[in-house]
């Protein structure tokens, strides 16, 4: 299938050396020399509040409660900056100058820390749920795979990645492969975005290493510890082995709630490094494979953990469990192939229902996929997606690590030898309808007028008749819009189409509210029965909520108050 969704700018290939600062203001010449970074740093200072006001009503996310968000994320980073190590804090502020930027625009790149350390304070105050509903919804996620020996066709230390984030049509537009030559130290890279010179995210070094983060909410968080891009960097700039990067991360207090993906080829082994503010537990390889989502994995850094809605739990368990499924099958057949990595990072189903491609729900590859990549270090090739988001359908490009050579490359990828791009959703019709839906997704994450989210989910819908995904969101854009004879239809075809039993039973919770809401009470209570008939780990709420419907003496028929979260398929 030849690529339709390959990105529109360069990928640049940039060389630095030096101190920090002088690696610093280099790569800012490059940017103010090349551009295309200019809607990132519009991007960044609007995300944190976009964030934090995700979890409220449409009506109140702008005004004063956006304006109070905004106060609030701006305490917050000048604290985190006061943690800052100083030799990156002036790597930052080179940069920003060399690249014309304000120097607060370098603040901003400590956004995740701060929405994670947000919800971690909401935790200990009781308030992340107000009245059974989410405050905040999660966003930020990211996926790890890691295969080597039995579970690896060739034996090979494969680490698959995507990294999750609300960056959609900015960070996937423009990926960067930055190599970094330090005065002290190891030579390292990282992937980024134009104008993003985060090291440490997602890098890899000389000695063979790769280090990737991904999301956690815990109580336990600190405001002026090191954050995430000064941990990563110090990570892999002096870690030779596995065991060094877990003892230099025991050498510092983090900041935030992290799980940290390390990864050595030449030892052939991983470990995925767990945080709090408070402490640090590591889980090792077995068997040829790891992997992670978003929930500890340690039992000791379960107390105090926080799940924003019972959606989030579905979400980072239920895609965990689908990659376990794919060690076995992989196993079975012999072990993973660089393809088949590739694949699973652009997994368009979930666990219960595979092979039926959907938009929404518990996804590897789905629309906050905003960077792809597979290391195979052993062989010199870091394998990057060069697509769109979501960038885990590919197509991907073989780049051949290379520590030497000039200071910008700039590749046009439509030149290069690419991979094929297998996903439903990623050509033809299926595409058109997926630029819809993601139209939708933007235009509901910006907080668009409701009308203009309808529309544009409505014309994805359809184009793909078959994605209860869709027909869920459906329902609930038009319960939200106090259309609940609409909301009903909708949600029922939803209840027809989904074979998840999680996916169903949620489906079946709505549509028996859309039921009672416009006076179906015989049917709504046939339809909460059938909840109970399902199986899954994570019903319990469902069931419970369905039993609490069941005993209000007085029908709801007014949710122009829900909440739709379209990045884990989750309504409140």
């Amino acid at each position: 299938m030849t690529p339709e969704r390959i990105i529109t700018n360069p990928l640049l290939e940039i060389r630095l050396k030096g101190t920090q600062a002088q690696m610093g203001a280099q790569y800012g010449e490059i940017m103010a020399a090349q551009g295309g970074y200019e809607k990132l740093m519009d991007f960044y200072p609007q995300m944190a509040q976009s964030l934090i006001v995700s979890g409220m009503p449409r009506r109140v996310r702008k005004g004063p409660m956006r304006r109070v968000a905004g106060e609030l994320i701006n305490w917050a980073v000048n604290s985190m900056v006061k943690g800052r190590l100083p030799e990156y804090e002036a790597r930052a502020q080179a940069m920003a100058r060399a690249a014309n930027l304000s120097p607060e625009m370098t603040r901003h790149m400590l956004v995740m820390d701060v929405f994670q350390n947000s919800i971690g304070v909401l935790g200990k105050l009781g308030a992340v749920q107000v009245a059974g509903k989410p405050l905040v919804h999660a966003l930020g996620a990211c996926t790890s795979a890691v295969v080597f020996g039995p579970l690896s066709a060739d034996g090979e230390l494969m680490h698959a990645r995507n990294f999750d984030f609300p960056g959609v049509g900015v960070w996937d537009k423009s990926p960067t492969i930055v190599y970094c030559n330090p005065d002290h130290g190891i030579p390292y890279g990282y992937l980024g975005a134009r104008g993003a010179d985060v090291p440490g995210i997602t890098a890899f070094n000389a000695e063979g290493l790769t280090v990737t983060f991904h999301t956690r909410f815990h109580k336990d968080v600190d405001f002026q510890s090191t954050g995430v891009i000064d941990l990563g960097h110090e990570i892999i700039r002096n870690s030779r082995t596995i065991e060094d990067a877990i003892n230099i991360v025991s050498r510092h207090k983090v900041a935030s709630t992290w799980g940290i993906m390390v990864t050595s080829a030449r030892e052939k082994n991983a470990a995925l490094i767990e945080t709090t503010a408070k402490k640090m537990r590591v889980t090792w390889a077995k068997n040829g494979r790891h992997a992670q989502t978003n929930h500890y994995l340690h039992s000791d850094m379960v107390p105090g953990e926080i799940a924003t809605s019972n959606g989030w739990t579905s979400y980072t368990v239920d895609r965990l469990r689908l990659i376990e499924n794919f060690f076995r099958e992989t196993e079975a057949m012999g072990g993973a192939t660089l393809t088949d990595m590739q694949n699973l990072l652009g997994a368009d189903f979930e666990v219960d229902a595979p092979g039926k491609s959907r938009m929404m729900g518990s996804l590897i590859g789905y629309v906050m996929s905003v960077q792809s990549v597979v290391f195979k270090l052993q062989s010199g090739i870091i394998s990057l997606s060069v697509g769109e988001a979501p960038t885990g359908w590919g197509p991907y490009i073989n780049h051949d690590v290379n520590w030497s050579g000039d200071a910008l490359k700039t590749v046009d990828v439509a030149k290069e030898k690419l991979s094929a791009v297998t996903a439903h959703y990623a050509a033809g019709e299926g595409r058109e309808a997926y630029r819809h839906f993601q139209r939708g997704y933007l235009l509901d994450h910006e907080c668009a007028p409701l009308d203009d989210v309808r529309r544009e989910i409505a014309l994805a819908a359809a184009a793909a008749r078959e994605d209860g995904s869709l027909r869920f969101v459906q329902g609930a854009l038009a319960l939200e819009a106090r259309d609940n004879e609409a909301a009903f239809s909708h949600f029922m075809q939803a209840v027809s189409l989904e074979e998840s039993p999680y996916r169903k039973a949620q489906a079946l919770l709505w549509a028996s509210r859309a039921a009672a809401a416009t006076g179906r009470s015989s049917e709504a209570a046939l339809l909460r029965k059938e909840i109970f008939t399902l199986s899954h780990h994570n019903l319990a709420e469902f069931k419970q909520l369905a039993g609490r419907d069941a005993n209000q003496l007085i029908t709801k028929r007014n949710y122009a108050d829900l909440v739709l979260s379209m990045s884990m398929l989750d309504a409140a």
